[in-house]
């Protein structure tokens, strides 16, 4: 039997009786989430500044992890290398984070092309039952991909803060499920 096999039937009473914690961690996300989408320019340039933290910590970590190891191993100053390139990138995120947004959405936008082409070139070459689910799926990365490419660069300086601020919301909002169906369990079956 898997662990979360009778979750919703049967969930643990302390998890059960604690359903408000879920409930209002729920309400604090969706709250973010609003906020992130209301302010998606200091929610985009946020983001941008974390990543570009993310990659320096990363550079210092791989560097230390090469000094710490010089000698043993013949890949040396290619990890030293690419340490400093990924140093470099993630201070030029960190200092300039609108033009690294606006670079971001500029891949993004591409990665969404080519989501879109590879989607309806599968659905169309696998032959499978509902490929109207996949087509579907392919025209709404095909009309992200072009809203982001014809906007460009201003898209560039609130999408990636409305991605997050959406997410968000999904995320917020399958919490306060959770905690909802928690309650329901907490409170006994109904009569």
């Amino acid at each position: 039997m898997k662990p979360f096999e009778n979750f919703p039937a049967e969930a643990p009473d302390i998890l059960a009786i604690h359903w408000g914690w879920a409930l209002g961690l729920g309400a604090a996300i969706v709250a973010l989430g609003v906020l992130a989408i209301l302010r998606a320019r200091a929610a985009t340039q946020m983001a941008v500044r974390f990543f570009g933290v993310l990659l320096v910590v990363t550079a210092v970590g791989v560097l230390f992890f090469d000094v710490s190891v010089a000698g043993l191993w013949s890949a040396f100053f290619i990890h030293v290398l690419w340490a400093a390139l990924v140093g470099i990138v993630g201070v030029m995120l960190f200092t300039r984070p609108l033009a690294g947004a606006q670079a971001i959405t500029l891949l993004l936008s591409f990665y969404f092309f080519v989501s879109g082409f590879a989607t309806i070139a599968f659905a169309i070459s696998s032959h499978l039952d509902g490929i109207w689910i996949y087509l579907s799926q392919a025209a709404v990365s095909l009309f992200l991909g072009a809203f982001l490419l014809v906007g460009w660069p201003f898209t560039g300086n609130w999408v990636i803060g409305t991605f997050i601020g959406v997410d968000l919301l999904f995320k917020g909002f399958s919490i306060v499920a959770l905690g909802l169906g928690l309650r329901a369990i907490s409170e006994g079956p109904l009569l």
